[in-house]
């Protein structure tokens, strides 16, 4: 799970320096509603302790965003960057078939007739990101969670401020944060 966030977690890092001296600039990290379903185990963040499944990596990573995304708007406080998070709606792209979101056939059968009307194409489901990146509303606004074009509350786990710092604790040693940052100035 914390391999769908630590490249995330190290690029921004790494250009939060630049980006504080550009001015105004807004972080943006995409997660989806699965994140509501989504739980941290910090005793096996990489799961190697249990068997690896798909579906709660997904929704485990996705958690991760939002909190890294909360916490990276508190460390950002004042400093003229933003940072928010959204769940872009669900898109026709092939996620579906790596995390075997849709294998069961509840799902294919039920769910699946169900699911092709609320599909958003690529470009549909990008228009989130874009608004939340050039949108003059939303300047200064930072720590949000939004589901499309809205902000909304996101779930009560992503809203844990401990597991938020721990997170970001956990990814910083994984990447040598510290080290990395020194490289880059050098």
């Amino acid at each position: 799970m914390i391999y769908h966030l630590i490249g995330h977690f190290l690029l921004t890092n790494l250009l939060l320096d630049k980006m504080k001296n550009s001015g105004q600039s807004r972080i943006i990290n995409v997660s989806s509603l699965a994140h509501i379903a989504g739980e941290i185990d910090f005793e096996d963040l990489n799961w190697e302790k249990k068997k690896y499944d798909t579906k709660a990596a997904y929704c485990q990573s996705k958690l991760a965003n939002v909190l890294f995304t909360n916490e990276l708007a508190k460390r950002l406080q004042g400093t003229g960057v933003t940072a928010n998070s959204l769940h872009p709606g669900v898109a026709d792209t092939e996620l579906g078939r790596h995390t075997g979101m849709h294998k069961s056939s509840f799902s294919s059968s039920v769910l699946g007739p169900i699911f092709w009307f609320l599909i958003k194409s690529p470009k549909q489901a990008a228009q989130s990101s874009i608004y939340l990146a050039v949108a003059e509303d939303l300047q200064g606004t930072s720590g949000k969670y939004f589901n499309a074009l809205r902000e909304k509350e996101p779930a009560p786990q992503a809203l844990n401020g401990e597991s938020a710092r721990k997170l970001w604790e956990e990814s910083a040693k994984l990447v040598h944060l510290d080290e990395a940052l020194q490289e880059c100035k050098v």
